[in-house]
């Protein structure tokens, strides 16, 4: 299956309706009209074209602990202005627009997953996915997201929401860290030293 498939199959809400969003492809196509920039995207968050599917933006997903979400509402309301809201499986997604450039993002978040705030954005706009990346928004870690998770049980073989959890935010967003930023992020979750032994062996990227 395509990524742009796995994509529309994870956010679609019935399966007789292709969507991204509670955007149809076509929707998607007329607000998304505007050929990209061939450049290096950031690193963080992670994020893929939709160009396979004629849509010329960008998707990505990614968590926040709950107390960011005001931090990365500001970010929007600083870049872009508000056009439209619709509903999408039972939550609010926001359309914006910057004045200025004409670029656009759709986001909507959702607090079901991982006792974090999943954000799922669609845009055109490079500004923004660098402010991200310069905001580095902490992707909450495994005692976090599984709370009474045992550290011993991390890594191997892990299946079902652990692996989805580490496959889709935490590998990339741990991995890029500097040394510096590690203890940064360990003392800011207080991390245990069991947990501090487990992530350091199992995610040795020297």
């Amino acid at each position: 299956m395509s990524f742009i498939k796995k994509i529309m199959a994870l956010l679609k809400p019935e399966p007789t309706q292709e969507q991204i969003a509670g955007y149809s492809k076509q929707e998607l196509k007329s607000l998304f009209s505007r050929p990209l920039a061939h450049t290096n995207l950031p690193a963080q968050p992670p994020t893929t074209s939709l160009e396979s599917a004629d849509i010329c933006a960008f998707f990505s997903q990614f968590l926040i602990e709950p107390k960011d979400l005001v931090e990365f509402e500001s970010l929007v309301e600083s870049h872009f202005r508000k056009n439209t809201e619709r509903t999408f499986n039972d939550l609010p997604v926001f359309e914006y627009e910057s004045a200025l450039s004409g670029d656009r993002l759709i986001f909507f978040a959702s607090s079901r997953e991982f006792n974090s705030v999943t954000i799922r954005l669609i845009t055109n706009s490079l500004d923004f996915l660098t402010m991200l990346n310069r905001k580095k928004f902490a992707i909450p870690p495994p005692w976090f997201a599984f709370e009474g998770y045992e550290p011993s049980w991390w890594g191997g073989s892990m299946q079902g929401a652990q692996e989805y959890y580490d496959n889709n935010y935490f590998f990339s967003f741990f991995t890029q860290l500097s040394n510096v930023e590690k203890q940064s992020y360990y003392s800011r979750f207080r991390a245990t030293d069991e947990w501090i032994e487990r992530l350091e062996s199992m995610y040795d990227t020297e």
